[in-house]
C-alpha cells in the first residue's frame, strides 16, 4: 500500500483520487454566494479540480446544478474572422447548456420543447464539443433553423408584454444571433433553480494558437468573457439564477487589450493556497490520518508536523531565505514550488514509495524525492513562460530555459545593473539598445516567480507567487537585490555539486 492517495498524473481530470480527497480553501463557498463571473488562478493551482467537485457536490453549497462545460480547441478552426468566432465560442456555450439541461427540471415545460425542437432541427442533438460544432457551423454555412425560436418566442412575447408589432421576419432575423440564444436561455430556465455554468480550458491551449493570431486570440478570450458578464448581468436582472463562470489563467489579463480589463479583473475571483490549505490538502491525501481525520482536520499543520518533523528541514532553510511558518515543512514547499496544488501534489508523488506507513519521514525521503521532482518542475516553468515567451518574441525553449537558470544561478544575488548586463547578454542585445526587451523579460521573470527580490531593510526574499508586497515599478527596480527561485537556485547548485563530486 503506498503512503499517499496520489497517481502520476495529477491534472484534475485524470486524478483518481479527487472527490474523496480534495479540499476547498474556501473559493467555492465564496464562488457560490457571490455574483463572480470568472475563477481565476496561477496555472496548476486547481481551477478544474474546483469546477469538477462543484459539479458533483451542489447540494453542498446550496447550488441545484452545476455543470462543467470544457471549451478545447477554439483556436484551430482558422480562416474565420474574430467577430464569428466569438458569436461561434458563445452560440456553442449557450446551446451546450441547454442540451446538458434537457430532460431535468432546469427548465421550464415549455422551454422542454423548445430547446428539443431547436436541437432537432438543426442537427445538433449530439453535440459533442466546440471544434466539431465550429467546424460542422463552417463546413454547412447556413443559419439556424429558428421555427421553433419563432413560435416560443413570439407567443411568450406577446403573453408578456402584449406586443404585436414585430413581424416573425425580424424575429427569425435576431434569432440566428448569439444574443437570441441567451434570451432565449433567460425565457426558459426554472427562475426557481440555482445554476452555474463553468466554462474550462479556454486558455488551455494557446500554445497551439499561431504565432501570428496569438494576440487576436487572447482578444477573444476577453470579449467573450465581457459578453458573459453582460449575459449574467441581463439573468439577474431578471431574476434568473443562472450564472456563467468562466476558469482563466490569472496571467491572460495582463496579455489582454482594451479598457475594460480593469472590470474583468475585479469580478474575479482568485484561488489561492496557504500553509492551512496545503496541510489540509496532504493529510486527506496520506491513509495514515484515514482512521481519525476530521481530528486530524482540526489541527491540520500541528497533524502534518508530527509526520514531517521540523528538524528534518532545518538545514534546508538555513539557505533559503524565505518565509518562515508554522512548519517547516511548508516553508521548505513554498520555497521549492510554486505554492500550487499541483507541485505539492508532484513531490508527494515523487514521495510516494519513499514513505513509511508508520514512521515520520526523514531527510533521506525528501532527499531523493527531489531529484525526481526537479524535472517536473523544469517543464512546468517551460509550459508558464510559454506564452510570455511568444507574445514578446523570446526564444524560451527548453534549452534556452536552462540556459536562463544557468545563468541566474551564478550569483545568489543581483543587483538591477548586473541583472539587465547578464539578460542582455542572453537576450543577445546590447543594454543601451534593447532595454525595453531586457525590462519586458525582467517583469516577466518577476511576475512568473523565477526571480524574487529584496531592500536593504529586509531580511527574506519576497517573490510574488507569496506575496504582493513588492512594488515592480522602473523606479524600484533600482533599489532591489534580485535573487533566483529558491528551488531552482537549490536544484542547480545540487546539480553541480553532484557533477563535480
Amino acid at each position: 500500500m503506498s503512503a499517499l492517495y496520489i497517481n502520476k498524473q495529477t491534472e484534475a481530470e485524470k486524478d483518481d483520487f479527487l472527490f474523496e480527497c480534495f479540499h476547498d480553501t474556501g473559493v467555492l463557498d465564496e464562488l457560490a454566494s457571490s455574483s463572480y463571473t470568472i475563477l481565476t488562478g496561477r496555472k496548476g493551482s486547481g481551477k478544474t479540480a474546483a469546477a469538477r467537485y462543484l459539479e458533483k457536490n451542489t447540494k453542498k453549497y446550496s447550488i441545484d446544478f452545476a455543470y462543467r462545460l470544457s471549451v478545447r480547441n477554439f483556436n484551430t478552426v482558422t480562416e474565420t474572422s474574430e467577430k464569428d468566432k466569438l458569436a461561434s465560442l458563445l452560440s456553442y456555450i449557450a446551446i451546450k447548456s441547454a442540451q446538458k439541461m434537457l430532460n431535468t427540471n432546469y427548465l421550464d415545460k415549455a422551454g422542454l420543447k423548445f430547446w428539443k425542437d431547436f436541437l432537432l432541427q438543426n442537427g445538433l442533438q449530439q453535440l459533442s464539443d466546440y471544434e466539431t460544432y465550429a467546424i460542422s457551423r463552417k463546413t454547412n454555412k447556413k443559419k439556424f433553423s429558428i421555427k421553433a425560436v419563432a413560435s416560443y418566442l413570439i407567443a411568450k412575447g406577446e403573453a408578456n408584454a402584449g406586443t404585436e408589432h414585430e413581424s416573425v421576419k425580424e424575429r427569425t432575423t435576431i434569432s440566428d444571433s448569439p444574443s437570441a440564444l441567451y434570451d432565449a436561455l433567460k425565457q426558459t430556465v426554472n427562475k426557481d433553480k440555482e445554476i452555474i455554468i463553468l466554462i474550462d480550458d479556454l486558455s488551455d491551449y494557446l500554445d497551439e494558437s499561431d504565432e501570428k493570431a496569438l494576440q487576436e486570440d487572447i482578444n477573444i478570450i476577453k470579449d467573450l468573457l465581457l459578453s458573459l458578464q453582460t449575459y449574467n448581468l441581463a439573468f439577474r436582472e431578471e431574476g434568473v439564477k443562472i450564472r456563467f463562470v468562466s476558469l482563466v489563467r490569472a496571467d491572460l489579463f495582463s496579455y489582454m487589450s482594451g479598457s475594460n480589463i480593469n472590470k474583468l479583473v475585479s469580478d474575479s475571483l482568485e484561488l489561492q493556497w496557504d500553509e492551512k490549505s496545503f496541510s489540509s490538502l496532504l493529510i486527506k491525501r496520506m491513509p495514515y490520518f484515514a482512521s481519525d481525520l476530521d481530528h486530524h482536520l482540526k489541527d491540520p499543520v500541528q497533524s502534518l508536523k508530527d509526520r514531517f518533523p521540523d528538524e528534518i528541514f532545518a538545514d534546508y532553510l538555513k539557505d533559503f531565505t524565505t518565509n518562515r511558518y508554522e512548519s517547516n515543512f511548508y516553508a521548505y514547499m513554498a520555497a521549492i514550488s510554486f505554492n500550487r496544488p499541483r507541485d505539492f501534489l508532484q513531490f508527494c508523488y515523487a514521495m510516494r514509495n519513499r514513505l513509511s506507513l508508520k514512521h515520520p519521514a526523514t531527510f533521506e525521503n525528501i532527499n531523493s524525492a527531489e531529484i525526481e521532482y526537479t524535472d517536473y518542475f523544469i517543464q512546468e516553468l517551460r509550459d508558464e513562460l510559454y506564452i510570455a515567451s511568444r507574445v514578446f518574441h523570446y526564444d524560451l525553449s527548453e534549452e534556452r530555459l536552462n540556459q536562463l537558470i544557468e545563468l541566474l544561478s551564478q550569483r545568489n544575488g543581483f543587483n538591477a545593473p548586473q541583472l539587465r548586463s547578464d539578460l542582455g547578454k542572453f537576450l543577445g542585445t546590447k543594454t543601451s539598445i534593447g532595454k525595453k526587451k531586457i525590462e519586458i523579460l525582467l517583469s516577466e521573470l518577476w511576475r512568473y516567480g523565477v526571480v524574487g527580490v529584496t531592500e536593504d531593510k529586509d531580511k527574506i526574499i519576497r517573490f510574488k507567487y507569496l506575496s504582493d508586497t513588492a512594488t515592480f515599478t522602473p523606479e524600484m527596480i533600482k533599489k532591489y537585490t534580485f535573487y533566483l527561485h529558491r528551488g531552482l537556485w537549490w536544484f542547480t547548485r545540487k546539480k553541480k555539486h553532484s557533477r563535480e563530486g
